[in-house]
């Protein structure tokens, strides 16, 4: 008996196995008997949810809640339960625990050498050649501040007067 619950010892044993290869136990909050765990087949949430509920109570998973799924993950004396409960040598650990294999060197690299497979040169904007169109940017900025001090020194900028309409 789990957590209250009869349970076949076929899927709690599943259950324990996939909990010891991951690492880590998801499960969705929905006591539903027809709701069945994805990764289980035959397996319903609220069996997961029972059978981790009984290992947190025995502190050897932690339990994490959000967005209607529980997440477990297995604590060091978790890892030594299920090892003496499945019966597995101390080499076999879970995949969360296990370090991340580096790829041999063989692997292959990002092209360097540019081609048809690399990405196509930068486009230059209009009248650029190297950096030219920061010169005339900052050109146009001396312009329009030599325009504002002209302005400030004589008083009032009028624009200057048009030729006369044409009588008639």
């Amino acid at each position: 008996m789990v957590a209250g619950m009869l349970m076949p010892l076929e899927r709690l044993q599943a259950i324990y196995e996939l909990l010891f290869r991951e690492g880590v136990m998801v499960a969705k909050k929905d006591k539903r008997p027809q709701s069945f765990h994805p990764q289980l087949p035959g397996v319903t949430h609220l069996q997961v949810t029972r059978a981790m509920g009984s290992l947190r109570s025995r502190g050897l998973v932690r339990e994490t809640f959000a967005w209607r799924h529980c997440y477990w993950y297995l604590t060091d004396e978790g890892v030594g339960h299920l090892r003496r409960y499945l019966h597995l040598p101390p080499e076999i650990v879970p995949a969360s625990l296990q370090r991340a294999r580096r790829l041999p060197d063989t692997a292959p690299r990002a092209q360097t050498v540019p081609g048809l497979a690399s990405c196509p040169p930068k486009r230059q904007a209009r009248g650029e050649e190297g950096g030219g169109s920061r010169q005339a940017y900052r050109r146009r900025e001396e312009t329009r501040e030599q325009h504002v001090e002209a302005a400030s020194a004589g008083g009032v900028s009028r624009p200057a007067p048009g030729p006369s309409p044409a009588p008639g």
